[in-house]
């Protein structure tokens, strides 16, 4: 068996037997990972740590025919306030269900893992978990290759702008339409000027400036709902963290 040294975060975890646990890893060098924590779930087990949901840590992992086991594993950062805060926990659930759904194992995508390492990070700050959100969902659709085309209508390829006229939003065709396109499409969704704006915006943005977007409730909204249903059109079926999240936030 190959030996290999990787940083990961924990996606998610089952029980395995009596006493171990399958940890679906997003490492940083080998794309997503299941391995084997043997022994993790009996307490003062020197995996147990490294074995909770969320979890970045530094791994030694063996490679194996059918299942990688897990070695040795360091904390590099627990991010306690993502189990310790219900509505943390539930954005940070769907951002892992995200990554595991829309990713094949042993594809390797760094700057995905780096992504997702550093949203997890800006979620310590209180009251940025849903831009936050939005934003890790444009970035890491364009990382995957399926982000929403949004600088020109998928329908006639020409240019769109702050200025253009009323536009809308197609799941199925992939983006924003222009006027005249949008009048044959019977799935398209009405894009307000000030949705496209911030998606746009959020596309391109630092995420260290995240904190100084100006964003309606009702953008914020339209928003979430655009990237739901394309989220949605590509998956086929819903994201079961969804489900929490909406009962956390009282919302649907």
């Amino acid at each position: 068996m190959a030996l290999y040294r990787t940083e990961a975060i924990v996606l998610r975890t089952r029980n395995l037997g009596e006493a171990d646990k399958i940890l679906t890893l997003f490492t940083e060098s080998r794309g997503k990972v299941s391995a084997v924590a043997r022994g993790s779930r009996r307490p003062r087990n020197h995996l147990m740590g490294v074995s909770q949901p969320f979890t970045h840590s530094a791994f030694l992992i063996f490679r194996g025919r059918n299942l990688d086991s897990i070695s040795q594993g360091t904390i590099i950062d627990a991010w306690l306030y993502l189990r310790e805060d219900l509505l943390k926990m539930a954005y940070a659930s769907y951002m892992v269900e995200l990554v595991d759904r829309l990713t094949e194992e042993y594809d390797p995508n760094e700057k995905v893992y780096s992504l997702l390492v550093a949203t997890f990070r800006q979620l310590k700050t209180d009251g940025l978990e849903m831009r936050l959100t939005r934003f890790f969902e444009l970035n890491f659709l364009r990382l995957i290759g399926i982000e929403p085309q949004l600088e020109r209508c998928v329908g006639c390829d020409s240019i769109l702008t702050a200025n253009s006229e009323k536009l809308c939003f197609s799941p199925r065709e992939g983006g924003a339409l222009c006027s005249a396109c949008q009048r044959t499409r019977t799935d398209a969704l009405p894009l307000s000027l000030g949705a496209y704006q911030v998606m746009r915006w959020l596309a391109t943005a630092d995420i260290a400036r995240l904190a100084v977007l100006q964003m309606p409730k009702t953008v914020e909204a339209e928003v979430e709902e655009m990237l739901r249903n394309f989220i949605y059109f590509h998956l086929q079926r819903p994201l079961k963290s969804l489900e929490f999240l909406y009962t956390i936030r009282g919302t649907s």
